[in-house]
């Protein structure tokens, strides 16, 4: 196993995991422990990248980007170094302009299993 990554490597390598090369945050899994799995979710492209999880919290560490993020009914604007909770089952993502980025490190507790369906794209509801 690896124990060592470097953030700045994985935004800009982008090796995408296959089960989210068809979703608007592109995503490399880092680490998965028996509790929790740690993720860089990249938006390069502006549009509905709003979802929610309805069996997993979640924190960012805000690594790229000054955009607005929303959680809930709340809108904030986020730069690198915030950190955002995110709670089960609560519609939350990046609102990016065009031509804006937007990359952060996700830790998702319980295990996110990557053979289930773990998001619900706000986009897929309307």
């Amino acid at each position: 196993m690896v124990y060592f990554k470097n953030l700045n490597q994985i935004v800009e390598s982008l090796e995408t995991d296959e089960s989210t090369k068809n979703d608007p945050i592109k995503r490399v899994f880092v680490f998965d422990g028996k509790h929790l799995t740690a993720n860089v979710g990249i938006v390069r492209d502006s549009g509905n990248a709003l979802h929610t999880q309805p069996d997993h919290e979640e924190i960012l560490v805000i690594i790229e980007g000054n955009v607005d993020f929303k959680v809930g009914n709340e809108t904030k604007r986020v730069s690198p170094g915030d950190l955002v909770f995110i709670p089960r089952n609560t519609l939350h993502g990046p609102v990016l302009e065009p031509g804006q980025r937007f990359a952060a490190l996700s830790v998702f507790a319980p295990y996110f299993d990557r053979s289930r369906n773990n998001l619900v794209w706000d986009r897929d509801s309307a």
